[in-house]
């Protein structure tokens, strides 16, 4: 049976504490990253699978949840994400774990393993691309040019956006317009998950979102692709929205050891959508190639 959760802070080198949530015991620890204005509720049916067999590891990047809000003057670029993702494997202690990254946490992992490749035994890339997703949102011609109005939307009139936001947002109707909009599958999220990713996305604010959204936007790690030395486990969506699952495929293509889950009928939300499935392709791949 899994140990109690344990959780706490810890502090970066600029300041910023971050908080995380461990539960089970073992290595190599899983350690989940989120995606952009996301908590860690998308890893709680992971967490509760693999909780009695190692630790797992959630934790909030910073302006998120109950992490610290950087300051105006302080990064909240990819490599700063992979950075406090050093600060929470080390804090804790933890010997190579393999790390789940959850669409921009695709990108964090990344770049953690450009920072510290010595220091992961494996990667999972779930629902994520290597780099400039704005330019490929939902396989739009002109997603980039849509993103950039909206970032210069809220350059111009922060507070305007951040209160529109928090209405539409708030609406009775949002999970039903996110459903028709095929956003997610409606016939396998349930409403109060996606109460919990709204709510979260609330409280985050629209000003770090975009500053955020801006970064996750330049950065690129399809260089570091060629170079990766470990296994890795490449999770795409059918129906994925926000990351096209051709993207999956180029990630996984260009790897040197990688295997590819494609999850039938599965939104951007399909890590809560389909998790016994995932959880499934999850421990066989660990067994298989990180343990064995």
């Amino acid at each position: 049976m899994p140990t109690s959760p344990r959780q706490g802070f810890l502090r970066t080198d600029d300041g910023v504490e971050l908080f995380y949530r461990v539960v089970g015991e073992g290595q190599p620890a899983l350690v989940c990253c989120n995606g952009v204005g996301v908590s860690t509720f998308f890893w709680k049916y992971l967490s509760r699978r693999f909780a009695g067999e190692r630790a797992v590891v959630t934790w909030d990047y910073r302006g998120h949840n109950r992490s610290g809000i950087p300051g105006p003057d302080q990064r909240v670029d990819i490599p700063r994400m992979a950075q406090d993702l050093g600060t929470i494997v080390d804090g804790l202690g933890l010997e190579r774990p393999v790390f789940l990254g959850h669409s921009m946490g695709a990108q964090v992992i990344l770049e953690r393993y450009r920072q510290a490749p010595d220091s992961v035994s494996g990667l999972i890339s779930v629902l994520g691309t290597a780099g400039h997703p704005l330019d490929t949102f939902g396989g739009l011609k002109l997603s980039r040019t849509l993103f950039d109005l909206v970032l210069a939307t809220n350059e111009i009139l922060p507070r305007s956006l951040d209160t529109f936001s928090k209405i539409l947002l708030a609406l009775p109707g949002a999970y039903d317009l996110a459903r028709l909009a095929k956003m997610v599958d409606g016939g396998r999220l349930s409403r109060h998950d996606l109460r919990q990713y709204l709510h979260q996305l609330t409280d985050m604010g629209t000003p770090l979102f975009c500053r955020m959204l801006e970064e996750l936007g330049e950065h690129t790690a399809w260089d570091v692709l060629p170079i990766v030395q470990v296994p890795t486990l490449v999770i795409a969506a059918e129906f994925d929205g926000f990351t096209p699952p051709e993207l999956a495929h180029r990630v996984a293509d260009a790897l040197p050891d990688a295997e590819f889950l494609m999850l039938d009928g599965a939104s951007h939300a399909g890590i809560v959508e389909q998790p016994e499935r995932i959880n499934e392709v999850v421990a066989e791949w660990l067994g298989r190639r990180i343990l064995a």
